[in-house]
């Protein structure tokens, strides 16, 4: 399966209760896709990234991730939220947009390419409001390929 996203993994959502109600969903997303053969162990390694530092990294982005041996291969799902929820971020903000990453065990070096041009696309307040303004979910896949193509980038140099 090429690219990291695929469109049955960017989704817009009303809302969730918890933080965990979030990932759980992101989680079922990426299981569905073909990507986990065990999703629960991979949830419980990315709930165990969350207690080690929060993943919300600010300006109302979470980006959850996780190494494992049973992701079959490297994914993003997307999800924005139109109620933002509570995520404990660095800036005590509420997340809209979450990117929960599947990755490989053996992908280190892609997995850090990947999280550092995630997080510098999504840093840069345009990008966020572009995205967060969407007004469907093809809308949110054009706007999440964009950022495939940024990675891509990052990949190749």
């Amino acid at each position: 399966m090429n690219g990291l996203f695929q469109p049955e993994l960017v989704k817009i959502v009303e809302g969730f209760d918890t933080k965990e109600e979030c990932l759980v969903y992101l989680t079922n997303l990426l299981a569905d896709s073909g990507a986990l053969s065990f999703p629960d162990r991979f949830l419980a390694a990315v709930k165990g990234r969350e207690e080690i530092m929060s993943t919300g990294i600010g300006k109302g982005v979470g980006i959850p991730h996780a190494r494992d041996l049973t992701v079959a291969f490297m994914k993003i799902a997307v999800c924005l939220i139109k109620r933002p929820l509570e995520f404990q971020s660095v800036d005590d903000l509420p997340v809209q947009l979450v990117f929960m990453i599947a990755v490989p065990q053996g992908s280190n070096r892609e997995y850090m390419k990947i999280l550092r041009a995630l997080s510098e696309y999504l840093r840069q307040s345009d990008n966020r409001d572009r995205i967060i303004n969407v007004k469907d979910e093809t809308e949110l896949y054009h706007e999440v390929h964009t950022i495939e193509e940024h990675i891509n980038s990052a990949l190749r140099d």
